[in-house]
């Protein structure tokens, strides 16, 4: 018996998506606010899998549910100038396969979906201590402490299917502003950041049914080590609270409270290639996905 069909009436599992959407916004990834040289471009292409346990409220008759996910991402990104301050615009494309296994009403059930995601446009300007240089001048710069921001924009461009519960893209925008740190003292570099996710509501679940979302906070830590150039290793945390949802003006208790670690390793491959190998996994999950994620992301740079 397939999940999508079996829960046709259920229609507080759509929430499931919207925890795994939200799980990849609180992903560890450091280095968010480097300095880079203007006119450069990078070119990126990442792998991901992620698999562990999906958690529901009380009121949906799910248990045991089990995620597997297996993401693909193009991102080109470019240094700008913008008022002398040091600026990356970046446009990243997913695709995502989606595959749920759990127990409904006690009966073994599953379902999965493949397609493209939603694109990620996200504009980052160092604000202190980041000044736009040109390659020559950057070959020289020392970074000591940045104060960065960013905003994230989610298109809803992505494969979705009002006629199904289990979908790839959620059919909202969803907005992501940060304000990030970062210090250096020698070879150590320390970051945090705080940060607000947004989300339009979503008038098609079935068809009919409208879904709202409250402002979800986000708070993200790291250190990291440089072992020379182009290879460090960093480790960190961030935490996801809030976030409760309304299905057709109905509050639920369903607020985010889910806290995640990670650890990367980045070096190159050769001039003007880089590698980076990434994991994160669920420390504690409240509402959504206690997933554990594999990454492997290589940039070229030119």
């Amino acid at each position: 018996m397939r999940l999508i069909a079996c829960i046709r009436s259920t229609l507080s599992v759509v929430l499931c998506v919207v925890a795994l959407q939200s799980a990849r916004a609180n992903d560890v990834q450091p280095r968010l606010y480097s300095n880079v040289p203007t006119g450069v471009n990078f070119l990126s292409l990442v792998y991901a899998h992620s698999e562990g346990e999906v958690t529901f409220d009380d009121s949906v008759p799910l248990e045991d549910v089990e995620g597997d996910i297996d993401s693909y991402l193009v991102s080109f990104a470019r240094g700008l100038n913008i008022g002398g301050k040091s600026v990356l615009l970046s446009v990243a494309v997913p695709y995502t396969d989606i595959a749920l296994d759990g127990l409904y009403l006690g009966l073994p059930a599953s379902g999965q979906r493949q397609g493209m995601g939603d694109p990620v446009v996200r504009l980052a300007v160092n604000l202190h201590g980041a000044p736009a240089l040109t390659p020559e001048e950057f070959r020289s710069f020392k970074p000591k402490t940045i104060i960065g921001a960013s905003f994230s924009v989610g298109i809803p461009l992505g494969r979705y299917d009002r006629d199904r519960v289990l979908n790839i893209c959620t059919n909202r925008w969803t907005l992501i502003g940060r304000l990030g740190l970062s210090h250096r003292i020698g070879q150590w570099e320390f970051e945090s950041e705080a940060g607000v996710i947004w989300s339009s509501s979503n008038d098609e679940v079935l068809r009919t049914n409208r879904l709202e979302q409250d402002p979800t906070g986000l708070l993200r830590g790291g250190v990291i080590y440089h072992f020379g150039p182009g290879v460090w290793l960093g480790g960190g945390f961030s935490y996801l609270y809030g976030g409760d949802t309304k299905l057709n003006g109905v509050k639920r208790d369903d607020h985010r409270n889910n806290w995640r670690v990670g650890a990367a390793i980045s070096f190159p491959l050769a001039r003007g290639h880089q590698m980076q190998l990434r994991v994160t996994d669920g420390v504690a999950s409240r509402i959504g996905g206690d997933f554990t994620t594999y990454a492997l992301a290589y940039t070229r740079t030119f």
